[in-house]
């Protein structure tokens, strides 16, 4: 029986390992550490991943490590939930689209300033 880990992959094999690194070292970006949303997309800048992201909800700041959140998350960090809450999203320009309890917003690709509740009517029967 051979040992495999003293094996020699061919030659062929190794030559497109190398192109793979130099293609995946090309696609690594630098990360930002922290990026306040509004300020960013006040500034005119586009959009681009960080390893934390500083969003408005309301009049409140919140700091999330993560690039993505759905319309629930979002409100959850505001300690409101759907059934009592719709959410919106104020994007560059004054433009206010409303976010589904079950869409994703990319921090890194939407040009979100900041996010606001509105109370939904509660009628009584």
């Amino acid at each position: 029986m051979t040992d495999e880990h003293n094996q020699q992959p061919p030659a062929g094999e190794v030559a497109e390992l190398k192109e793979e690194v130099a293609v995946l070292t090309e696609e690594v970006e630098v990360l930002e550490e922290l990026i306040d949303l509004e300020e960013w997309a006040k500034a005119g800048k586009e959009p681009k991943k960080a390893k934390r992201y500083r969003i408005r909800i309301d009049k409140e700041r919140y700091v999330v490590e993560v690039h993505s959140m759905d319309g629930r998350q979002i409100l959850a960090l505001a300690d409101k939930t759907p059934e009592k809450y719709q959410l919106s999203q104020k994007l560059h320009g004054g433009v206010i689209e409303p976010v589904d309890p079950d869409q994703v917003v990319v921090f890194h690709v939407h040009k979100v300033e900041r996010f606001q509740t509105v109370a939904r009517d509660c009628t009584e029967g």
